[in-house]
């Protein structure tokens, strides 16, 4: 019975078709062929992503933005490392696969399991960060309120690229037998595919990140820097330049002597006009597709190199500034901020301020004890000087440069004041003058000459300096009377404002003096001013003097003898109440400029040219 068992069991095992052994292949499923070529299409993916997260992380513009905010360059790094770990095993399935005669149930397997679980790892990691650090959101607002960068597009960009592509090689990486089921020209193909795709989405991406569509920049041909007329006759233009229209960030225009004429910065940007014509030149303003303005001029902190023939400008925004300098000529950009120059690398890691230096031939930036001039072209550093300032703090803001001379000012001990000069053209420190005053003095400049003010405690007076050239910053009298209102640019003659001892009570008369002598020849009929107020000038043969009476005109005077010569009428463009004219000379006129109060709305900036 036992023998008839045995060989019953051994016909079952072998014989019996309905009962076989458990087989080790495993099959490749429905439609193998298509699972295979979008495989293919994801490895494309894959590498364009790889090199697009590479190309975010190490060559595209980017920006500084709120830590608040996703930072794109976090994105760009994680995403082409993650990329490059999941293409490796991709690119080691697809030779693993091809390798095979048959798939089977055994270690090949757990090897595929493995390395799907890698590649599901990697696309968690990627949706999880993005979550956790809300991109979709970040994207939108950084978009809203920041100036276009590359970075964040193509950062998200590979991003998308890389997610999808991982899908899709899922297919092969969890059976890697699908490798053998298409030719190597297919497979060739479908990669291509991919590749193309990750290309247009790489296009896509960088032009969405191009500042560019942004900013409307008309550049022209170079001319001739004019002087400032020597003298001028008559009104040659006038220009009425439309309201901004922008009233909460509105605080006015700012024009200044720029080029072969003057520039005007408003909310939008930098328009250069022609100072012999008026007509307009080259402009430089931007025009968000957004709707939302997003980066604007800091008016009052453009300024232009001493020959003018290089405009410093400086944006702000949202947790973001820039500094772009203009041939004042052309329109050209000549280096930005963002730039790799000497400008942005000396200083990475030390407080440094720019200082806004209408007459200087130089950028120059200081630090506590250091200042540094840079080549307003091409932001090279040519010089810089260590102050001797041991025992010293600066006084913050008390620094100022003319065409000779950068002046700044420290506090020493308790009842001292240092002022240091320095050569503008070298850095070599010209002189040094302490001034006894507890209290911080009041430093400004007319044209090339420094006007100091300080308040001595033990005698309760008040004394001032005018110093135009600074070598002889410690020889230059000392002064008590007299308001100094205007200066030659070449020096050595300010005009000032003096008490009147003949007139009615708190009575003025205009007089001219010189830096190096304290004594004051009275002007005749000439109205004193004030020197925030700019309505003198001189020329080289006359003085301008703006009249604001009844009837405002130019006064012309000879310079020798200091009597008028003629008068030129001018029609009041300023809204009664609201506004100051100001003298403003460029090159070939002396402008009238007429700033209205543009918080109103509705307000006209005007500008009248004389020759």
């Amino acid at each position: 019975m036992g023998e008839s068992t045995s060989a019953e069991q051994a016909r079952t095992t072998v014989d019996d078709p309905l009962t076989s052994l458990p087989t080790l292949e495993r099959p490749l499923g429905r439609f193998p062929r298509a699972r295979a070529v979008a495989a293919g299409i994801g490895t494309g993916l894959l590498t364009g992503g790889v090199l697009l997260a590479l190309y975010s992380w190490f060559g595209a513009t980017t920006r500084s933005v709120s830590v608040t905010l996703a930072q794109s360059g976090r994105f760009a790094s994680v995403t082409g490392v993650l990329g490059a770990v999941v293409l490796a095993i991709v690119v080691a399935a697809w030779f693993a696969g091809r390798r095979r005669t048959i798939d089977l149930w055994n270690s090949q397997h757990a090897w595929e399991l493995r390395a799907s679980g890698a590649v599901v790892l990697a696309i968690v990691f990627l949706v999880g960060m993005s979550w956790k650090q809300h991109l979709p959101s970040s994207y939108s607002v950084i978009r809203a309120k920041y100036p276009y960068f590359a970075q964040l597009p193509t950062a998200v960009g590979a991003i998308a690229l890389v997610g999808v592509g991982a899908i899709l090689a899922l297919l092969l990486t969890i059976h890697m037998g699908l490798a053998r089921t298409v030719s190597r020209r297919i497979l060739t193909t479908a990669i291509a595919a991919g590749l193309v795709v990750s290309a247009g989405v790489a296009v896509a991406a960088v032009r969405a990140g191009d500042d560019s569509g942004n900013i409307d920049h008309l550049t022209v041909a170079e001319a001739p820097i004019a002087p400032v007329p020597s003298r001028i006759t008559a009104e040659a233009y006038r220009l009425q330049l439309p309201p901004t229209n922008e009233r909460r960030k509105s605080a006015g225009r700012q024009v200044l002597a720029a080029g072969t004429g003057f520039a005007v910065v408003s909310i939008d940007g930098v328009r250069a006009y022609d100072g012999a014509t008026g007509e307009p030149r080259w402009h430089y303003l931007r025009e968000p597709q957004s709707g939302q303005r997003v980066l604007w001029p800091d008016l009052g902190a453009t300024f232009a190199t001493a020959d003018r023939s290089v405009l410093i400008t400086r944006w702000f925004g949202e947790d973001t500034t820039l500094r772009i300098a203009f041939d004042a000529v052309t329109g050209r950009i000549l280096w930005t901020s963002d730039d790799h120059n000497d400008y942005t690398a000396d200083y990475p890691d030390v407080p440094s301020w720019l200082i806004s230096a209408a007459n200087a031939t130089d950028v120059l930036v200081e630090t506590d004890n250091e200042i540094t001039g840079y080549d307003p072209r091409t932001a090279a550093r040519r010089w810089k000087v260590t102050l001797p300032t041991t025992g010293c703090t600066p006084d913050k803001g008390k620094t100022l440069a003319s065409d000779r001379a950068v002046y700044r000012l420290y506090r020493c001990g308790e009842s001292t004041r240092r002022l240091f000069a320095i050569d503008t053209a070298n850095g070599t420190l010209l002189g040094t003058r302490d001034f006894p005053t507890r209290n911080s003095p009041s430093v400004s400049l007319l044209a090339n000459t420094l006007h100091i003010i300080w308040f001595q405690h033990e005698d309760r007076g008040t004394y001032y300096l005018l110093v135009d050239r600074a070598d002889q910053l410690t020889t230059t009298p000392i002064r008590t009377d007299g308001s100094p209102f205007a200066a030659d640019l070449q020096g050595p003659e300010v005009l000032v404002a003096v008490p009147d001892p003949e007139g009615p009570p708190n009575s003025r008369y205009a007089g001219i003096t010189t830096t190096d002598s304290t004594d004051v020849q009275r002007i005749p009929d000439m109205t004193p001013g004030y020197s925030d107020i700019d309505g003198h000038y001189f020329l080289t043969d006359d003085i301008v003097d703006l009249n604001l009476g009844s009837t405002p005109n130019l006064s012309i005077r000879d310079r020798r003898t200091m009597l008028p010569t003629r008068m030129i009428p001018i029609a009041n463009p300023c809204r009664p109440g609201l506004a100051q004219p100001m003298l403003t000379p460029t090159s070939s006129a002396v402008l009238v400029v007429c700033q209205n109060n543009e918080a109103i709305g509705g307000a006209t900036l005007d500008i009248i040219g004389f020759r």
